[in-house]
């Protein structure tokens, strides 16, 4: 489970990669290339990396005199929401086997106990309940060894 975890925030971190260099090479900013790789490699971290990759390509673009920068704040907010809101619940969904809606419900849950932290640890938190609940049931439904063992010495005593 933790390995498809890590691979779903690759995937999102891969995909964030690839629209953070297309959009900033589309408006021109400077640097887009190198500033697209860093917010799709800080993407990996999640919560505190896409905000430290927004800083540093806004910032970047105010240092480097960019004009556009309203647009550019406004593409990295959107970004953000379709990351948060669409992209990421399905991809962990799909990848951790579980619904979409309830990715969405163990963050907001998440975030409402624990703060940043909570956001930050509720999907692994999820997958390892889903873990523990899908081994306890299998282990429930399975047969008691020991109970084909008295039966099967019951049948050749008789």
């Amino acid at each position: 489970m933790l390995a498809h975890f890590i691979r779903a925030q690759l995937i999102l971190a891969a995909l964030s990669l690839v629209a953070y260099i297309s959009v900033l090479s589309l408006l021109r900013v400077p640097y887009a290339v190198v500033l697209g790789t860093l917010g799709g490699v800080l993407e990996f971290i999640p919560i505190v990396g896409p905000l430290v990759a927004a800083t540093v390509i806004v910032g970047v673009g105010f240092l480097a005199n960019y004009t556009h920068l309203i647009l550019l704040a406004i593409f990295l907010g959107v970004w953000r929401l379709i990351q948060d809101y669409f992209n990421s619940p399905r991809i962990m969904g799909s990848k951790l086997k579980m619904h979409p809606l309830a990715m969405i419900f163990a963050i907001l849950v998440g975030g409402e106990i624990a703060g940043v932290i909570g956001v930050y640890l509720s999907i692994p938190i999820m997958a390892a309940l889903l873990i523990l609940w899908k081994r306890w049931s299998a282990y429930s439904e399975a047969p008691s060894s020991s109970a084909s063992v008295i039966g099967a010495d019951d049948s050749r005593a008789a």
